[in-house]
């Protein structure tokens, strides 16, 4: 069955199938994160790097377990990914590199810029590195175009916080799915 963005969103909220004990379960990626799930494709550097740069793009991302989606979504077959990626045209094969290359990047930047892994820099020492990411200042970057790694991650960040009930919510938004889910998310 393949998948669309809106209609997955709209239909059943964000929910990962993760294998536990040999169990095939579904959950929230907020639940994933809160459990300390294993990741199957980011490395822990990789994991750090994302949850602090996300989490500086989108406030609310880490909690809302956005290492956890992308992880799964980076695993998933390719109909039935859901990363912003997709529908930019982006080849399917290219996804992981696409994120280890953009993580690698940010992770470097933050440490010849502050000497620190990005879930150590402050607000301000973040918002500085973003504010290079998406200028045209000369910077140093080997991965994906840094302006266009931001705006894929801050999407794919967006959809994981706000694209649930609860995000909905606190963004004083009312929820009005076309099909509700079955269960709340």
């Amino acid at each position: 069955m393949q998948h669309d963005r809106r209609k997955f969103l709209k239909s059943s909220g964000i929910a990962l199938s993760v294998i536990v004990s040999g169990e095939i379960l579904r959950v929230s990626p907020r639940s994933a994160q809160a459990a300390a799930l294993p990741y199957q494709v980011l490395t822990e550097e990789e994991v750090a790097t994302l949850q602090g740069l996300a989490e500086a793009i989108v406030p609310g991302a880490r909690e809302a377990g956005v290492s956890h989606y992308i992880d799964k979504q980076l695993g998933a077959a390719a109909e039935d990914c859901l990363l912003m990626l997709k529908y930019l045209g982006v080849p399917f094969a290219d996804f992981i590199g696409f994120y280890r290359g953009g993580l690698h990047s940010a992770g470097r930047l933050a440490r010849l810029r502050f000497s620190l892994p990005w879930p150590a820099l402050s607000a301000d020492q973040a918002q500085t590195l973003l504010v290079e990411m998406n200028g045209d200042t000369d910077i140093e970057w080997d991965g994906p175009p840094a302006p266009f790694f931001f705006f894929v991650l801050r999407a794919d960040a967006s959809d994981v916080v706000y694209g649930t009930e609860q995000g909905f919510d606190q963004i004083g938004m009312p929820y009005m799915a076309h099909i509700e889910p079955a269960q709340a998310w």
